[in-house]
């Protein structure tokens, strides 16, 4: 009796906080257990298990300790939808330079999935998903929120609404 369960493969680049580079295929499953639809590299990094199966390029599959991830970049040929989920509502993309361990820095622009009253950039960062999609000019990166070491937004978030007559002025 076989235990293998069907996996699509992904090309992905894995960057650990060691500052090693992997690259070889991640294992996405068909259907995503919370959204019901194709599981991307954006829901695998962000599901509940701690580890996840990699098959490395030049050897063996490893198993790596998620929490010891800085980011992914998906790898060539990989198409948008396996990367994040297209349909997840974006209610406003603010441009960012992010500061990460190892001193790499990262531009691009966030895409927040958040009503206004959440539309803050450190709303976005202290939501529980660790991992975000950046938009960089050479293409989208995953960056887990636990190795950003500072996050500096390039332009001032939306005012809030008036409420009963009061304008909320900071919105820091």
């Amino acid at each position: 009796m076989s235990h293998v369960i069907p996996k699509r493969k992904v090309s992905v680049h894995v960057v650990l906080e060691t500052g090693e580079n992997l690259r070889g295929n991640l294992f996405l499953d068909f259907i995503d257990v919370i959204h019901r639809g194709e599981q991307t590299i954006l829901d695998k990094l962000n599901d509940d298990y701690p580890w996840f199966a990699l098959a490395l390029e030049d050897g063996p599959v490893s198993v790596v300790n998620r929490s010891k991830v800085v980011l992914v970049e998906p790898g060539a040929g990989v198409v948008p939808r396996m990367v994040r989920n297209d349909n997840s509502p974006v209610f406003r993309r603010e441009r960012v330079t992010l500061k990460l361990a190892q001193d790499r820095t990262l531009v691009g622009q966030l895409a927040m999935d958040l009503p206004d009253e959440f539309s803050r950039v450190s709303d976005f960062l202290n939501f529980p998903q660790n991992f975000f999609a950046l938009e960089t000019d050479e293409g989208p990166v995953l960056v887990s929120k636990d190795h950003v070491v500072t996050l500096y937004p390039h332009e001032k978030p939306p005012a809030m609404p008036a409420v009963g007559g009061r304008e909320n002025v900071d919105r820091a």
